[in-house]
């Protein structure tokens, strides 16, 4: 087996973590079987009624296509198109089909306002009758008189007494159950259009459905028939409106004309003026752009002037001479570094380079400053070419004014007229297309096949409903399982608290049958070989192997909230330890809510916070159970600030002398979520015990008391599992404690 799982590793881990998973899912069904046997059960019920209420229906289907094939009689285009093959189509006249017009239209025709399977205000069998006719062919037994009392008793009550209602409610509610009962699909892959109805009888069923068919194929052949009425309708009131228009709009251009003594003339109707002013605009276009140019050249001719070896000053000016000297500059300057580099600053030869290369400098700002004069000039010129044209511009838009405005008022007049022209003529020659379309009218739907009679009915039979409550009722159940075991925050077995907090978890302690009535510290005694004795008694070995009861040891016992068995625990514990022989002192710290003096018996003069403030000897307080020779002292809800005497010196000395007297001491101390008392024990402790209640406690609540001791430096060695229900464990889960659990029950004493 290790030879295995060293080769295939990743396999074996695999197969591993999936056995988990499964083994998981099936302790949370075993867990909650109680829950998925009550779903079922639910849900099958509800299926049964419900095959005993729901009537049998038939369903009868109609074949629709949308056609692909278009006649084409004349080159016309028709006032309404034929219908586009798309999805989006298809589903609109789905839509069509299903409409309530269409259906107020179907109900009209076939009278179905008369019907009681539509008309719920016409007398027709209620659910009663239905459920009892349904027992009776089941069980085969006249329910009759049952259904007479039953009947009788709702009508006195008031309850299925039916109010008047008036006609226009009684068909709109008869439309709106037959439109319940129609279906039209299609599988968005063809034009076909499947039209299904759903009735109590076959041919009715049939007969509703090809009325369905045949008020759509009507409809929609006569909305193409009024569509184009109407349109020819209006063509012919707006002809009439358009033919004065245009006769108004002709005359008004021929006057103008005339009135302003205009003759268009060239290409579009543009004069000579208009022509001249296009080219000084575009004259005027390239002056300022030229203008542009000059007074960027200029603006970095300035730059260069100011400092010539800044930038590239020859292609600036445009200088050969600059660009010479520029030249010779970068030569001296190469030569003056590697003197600089070989003989320092003070050399001769230095000093002459230096000055050369000032000179070259000065030589080549006056030459800059020389041509900078010359670009400016240039720019002067390109400003005054650009005023000369702006001025010739200005006159010549006065001079123009006029003629353009005249020009402007004629070709808007003559566009109104060819515009009024072209739509009078456009809407004439429709008029003709479409007197000619009225006898053409064509369905762009077929009937492919009329709906028959089913021979079976489409709903499902009684077996089938049974058995569909039996499968929801079985997944509904397996889902509120999981469900409730998800929101289950509690530990369930020491594994699980383990993996979820990471602290060992040395036992589980069970809980006591109540109809024994018997008190768990006494329990250890007197059944020593009891189950639950066997329980605490694991719990002490742990302890032993892992150290925790040797000479000298403190165990302090805690837990997250109140009645999570804290108290129960130390005294079964340390009662058994004590009975084994061994000195053990079991020290009550808990001074808010103190129990073990209520237990065991309360005999002493003083208690722990009477020797805490040195009100009383070590003798005074120390109690002797009789039963067990446990050494106990007690504490008692006297005092006001136990946190602070506690968290004394003094106790810490005594907790201290205790442990150099005693085998074992064990610290019964408060919850750590509810005070802060336990917090200050942390330092005297050598072992934290930690008692969590089995399947009650929040994991959270737990997980932050732990923290919070691991804040003040006690780590938590173990934890214990208390009032364990080990019959619900061995029950319901597979863990590694649980399993062979009722087996081993013949080892322990009842």
């Amino acid at each position: 087996m290790a030879a295995y799982t060293h080769v295939d590793g990743a396999l074996g881990s695999e197969a591993s973590t999936r056995e988990v998973a499964l083994r998981d899912l099936l302790q949370v069904l075993r867990r909650r079987r109680s829950t998925i046997i009550a779903s079922v059960l639910c849900c099958t019920a509800l299926a049964t009624t419900g095959a005993l209420l729901y009537e049998p229906r038939f369903t009868s289907q109609a074949v629709l296509i949308i056609d692909p094939r278009t006649t084409e009689v004349t080159d016309i285009n028709a006032v309404i198109s034929n219908l586009p093959r798309e999805a989006a189509a298809i589903r609109t006249e789905i839509d069509m089909i299903t409409s309530s017009a269409t259906a107020a239209k179907v109900v009209d025709r076939l009278g179905l306002v008369h019907d009681p399977e539509f008309n719920g205000a016409i007398e027709r069998p209620s659910a009663i009758d239905r459920a009892i006719a349904g027992i009776n062919d089941t069980v085969g037994y006249d329910l009759s008189p049952l259904r007479q009392q039953i009947t009788g008793y709702l009508n006195s009550a008031g309850i299925g007494v039916k109010e008047p209602t008036s006609p226009e409610k009684e068909r709109a509610a008869v439309i709106a159950d037959v439109r319940r009962g129609l279906s039209a699909t299609s599988d968005a892959q063809s034009y076909t259009i499947l039209v299904s109805f759903k009735a109590k009888e076959a041919e009715k069923a049939a007969r509703i459905a090809n009325a369905f068919v045949d008020e759509y194929l009507r409809d929609q052949l006569q909305t193409k028939k009024d569509v184009n009425q109407q349109a020819n309708k209006w063509l012919e009131d707006r002809i009439n409106e358009l033919r004065a228009q245009v006769e108004v709009s002709d005359k008004a251009v021929q006057d103008y004309r005339a009135q302003q003594g205009l003759v268009l003339g060239g290409t579009g109707g543009e004069t000579f003026l208009s022509q001249q002013l296009a080219e000084l605009n575009r004259a005027l276009v390239v002056a300022q752009t030229e203008r542009g140019r000059a007074e960027a050249r200029a603006q970095n001719a300035r730059i260069v002037a100011r400092s010539p070896t800044e930038g590239n000053a020859a292609e600036v000016l445009g200088s050969p001479l600059i660009q010479r000297l520029g030249e010779e500059e970068s030569g001296i300057a190469r030569r003056l570094a590697e003197y600089r580099t070989r003989y320092g600053d003070q050399h001769p030869a230095v000093q002459a380079y230096v000055n050369q290369l000032t000179n070259l400098r000065q030589k080549m700002r006056e030459e800059a400053t020389k041509i900078m004069a010359v670009i400016n000039n240039e720019v002067e010129i390109a400003r005054a070419r650009e005023r000369e044209l702006e001025a010739a511009l200005k006159k010549l838009t006065a001079e123009t004014a006029g003629e353009l405005g005249a020009n402007v008022r004629l070709a808007q007049l003559q566009r109104e007229a060819d515009a009024n022209r072209r739509v009078y003529e456009g809407l004439l020659q429709r008029l003709v297309e479409t007197r000619e379309q009225d006898d053409l009218q064509q369905r762009d739907a077929r009937v492919v096949s009329l709906a028959e009679p089913p021979l079976e009915p489409s709903t499902p039979g009684k077996k089938l409903f049974v058995g569909g409550g039996l499968a929801v009722g079985l997944l509904i159940g397996m889902f509120l399982a999981f469900l409730r075991d998800h929101l289950n925050k509690t530990f369930r077995n020491t594994q699980h608290v383990e993996e979820t907090i990471g602290v060992p978890a040395i036992g589980l302690v069970p809980s006591l049958p109540h109809h024994k009535n018997a008190k768990p510290e006494d329990y250890v005694l007197d059944r020593p070989r009891s189950e639950y004795s066997e329980a605490v008694r694991a719990i002490g070995v742990s302890l032993y192997a892992r150290g925790a009861l040797n000479t000298g040891s403190v165990v302090m016992v805690t837990s997250a909230v109140p009645g999570e068995g804290k108290t129960t625990v130390c005294l079964t514990l340390a009662r058994m330890l004590a009975a084994s022989g061994r000195r053990v002192l079991l020290l009550e710290c808990d001074l808010r809510c103190p129990r073990i003096g209520n237990v065991l018996g309360d005999n002493a003069p003083s208690d722990l916070s009477d020797l805490i403030v040195g009100k009383a000897e070590w003798q005074d307080v120390v109690q002797v159970d009789g039963r067990s020779g446990l050494h106990y002292v007690v504490g008692r809800p006297h005092c006001d600030h136990p946190q602070e005497l506690l968290g004394s010196e003094k106790l810490a000395s005594i907790i201290k002398f205790a442990s150099l007297e005693y085998d074992c001491v064990i610290l019964d101390t408060p919850p750590m979520a509810v005070v802060a008392d336990a917090g200050v024990l942390t330092r005297s402790a050598t072992e934290c015990l930690f008692v969590v209640r089995w399947e009650q406690t929040p994991r959270a609540v737990v997980q932050r008391a732990i923290d919070r001791l691991t804040e003040l430096g006690r780590d938590v060695t173990s934890v214990v599992l208390s009032r364990v229900d080990l019959k619900k464990l061995a029950r319901t889960d597979a863990s590694e404690e649980a399993y062979g659990m009722n087996e081993a029950r013949r080892y322990y004493t009842r």
